[in-house]
């Protein structure tokens, strides 16, 4: 932060004329002094309660995780089927626009 000029001088032709300003600061307070809490503290030890709230929660992690990567699973195959379902579909009207006529694949069921 800057402080401006306590005063100002304004110059003429018979000479100098300083102008004052008086300054005004607000008095600086002083907070008191904030602890850490005792969590952070260095001594602490968790008791058995937060232990097993421990357990619950990287339980609730790893089921989250799992789900994770179920989607993600189900995203990746359903994609690769949607491509070759695309891409078959691709090929079919490549060859009726060509103007080949037995474009459609045949099952024929085995005897």
């Amino acid at each position: 932060m800057f402080h401006l000029a306590k005063s100002v001088c304004l110059s003429s032709d018979s000479g100098m004329n300083v102008i004052p300003f008086p300054t005004r600061r607000a008095p600086r307070t002083r907070y008191p002094r904030i602890e850490p809490p005792m969590a952070l503290a260095s001594t602490y030890r968790a008791n058995e309660g937060s232990r097993s709230a421990e357990a619950d929660e990287d339980r609730r992690r790893v089921q989250q995780n799992l789900g994770a990567a179920a989607v993600v699973i189900v995203l990746v195959l359903v994609g690769s089927w949607l491509m070759d379902q695309l891409q078959a579909h691709s090929r079919i009207q490549a060859c009726l626009e060509a103007g080949h006529y037995n474009c459609l694949p045949l099952d024929i069921p085995p005897q």
